[in-house]
């Protein structure tokens, strides 16, 4: 058993109507056991002025492990009290992703 860390930044372009769920992939150099993920940092924010924030969402899945590869879902939401998602919001999620790893390399 060996942990590997790898960090992971999504980026989310500027939305609205809708939580935005993005992913991204990290790569060790073993095969992966067992793999999670934890959030780092984000920055979040209306893209077209400034609204009263009534909610905010970051939440990070693990989707998938293949190999050497796991692959993080970030869902992303920013709104305010108008009882829609109508405000266009952007912004980034950081993530640190940690590996269960095989002791051997991949070849």
């Amino acid at each position: 058993m060996a942990l590997e860390f790898r960090q992971l930044t999504i980026r989310f372009d500027p939305t609205r109507g809708r939580a935005q769920r993005e992913s991204a992939t990290a790569v060790f150099g073993s095969r992966v056991q067992k793999a999670e993920a934890m959030l780092k940092g984000f920055g979040i924010g209306f893209t077209d002025g400034d609204h009263h924030v009534w909610r905010q969402e970051v939440d990070l899945d693990i989707t998938a492990i293949q190999g050497n590869t796991v692959t993080v879902a970030a869902d992303f939401l920013l709104r305010d009290r108008s009882g829609r998602i109508d405000d266009r919001f952007d912004g980034y999620v950081q993530a640190i992703v940690v590996a269960d790893t095989a002791a051997n390399p991949q070849t």
